[in-house]
């Protein structure tokens, strides 16, 4: 496996392997960096889980998440509730929820995406309900809520992707930074 595509997997989702987000989102050019994603989806016994959201002839677009984050995510009553009004099935498995989820990207990008990111719950709906407008701060998301918190939040992503970039362009192993 070439450190060159783990260094690019770890890039974009440093922050859900590193715990600051329950999930991340991967594109992984069919092919190229099959080997790494491999190696993430073995790691289901160190809480993260993969999914294929969205699969073309060139590339699979794939969730990476903390299973237990994502599990707890989707049992919170208002998260819940939104995902009924979604079309979301009652039934709130993770692998029902994640499948649905994917039957639903398979035709195009859904913005209730971001609450299996780990975005606030006001900012996924803000977005929607002004189509990514008129929002109040721009960063990793577009803020619709409480600034600060979403400023800070922003600020813990970017420290963890820095710090296991940092951590793997100093020899070590994708593996052990996860495990760390």
């Amino acid at each position: 496996m070439s450190r060159r595509n783990e260094r690019c997997i770890l890039s974009q989702c440093a922050p859900t392997l590193s715990g600051v987000k329950i999930g991340s989102l991967v594109k992984a050019v069919k092919g190229v960096c099959n080997a790494a994603i491999d190696l993430l989806t073995s790691l289901s016994h160190m809480d993260v889980g993969t999914k294929i959201l969205r699969s073309s002839e060139t590339f699979d677009l794939y969730l990476v998440y903390r299973i237990n984050g994502l599990t707890e995510q989707l049992q919170n009553p208002e998260i819940s509730a939104f995902l009924d009004e979604m079309g979301y099935p009652k039934e709130r498995d993770l692998n029902s929820t994640l499948g649905f989820l994917s039957e639903r990207m398979s035709a195009d990008i859904q913005h209730e995406i971001g609450v299996f990111l780990g975005y606030p719950l006001c900012d996924v709906k803000g977005f929607i309900e002004n189509e990514g407008k008129h929002y109040k701060a721009l960063g990793i998301w577009k803020v619709y809520g409480d600034v600060e918190n979403s400023l800070r939040l922003f600020n813990e992503i970017k420290r963890a992707r820095a710090e296991s970039l940092k951590q793997f362009d100093a020899g070590h192993s994708l593996m052990s930074i996860v495990a760390a």
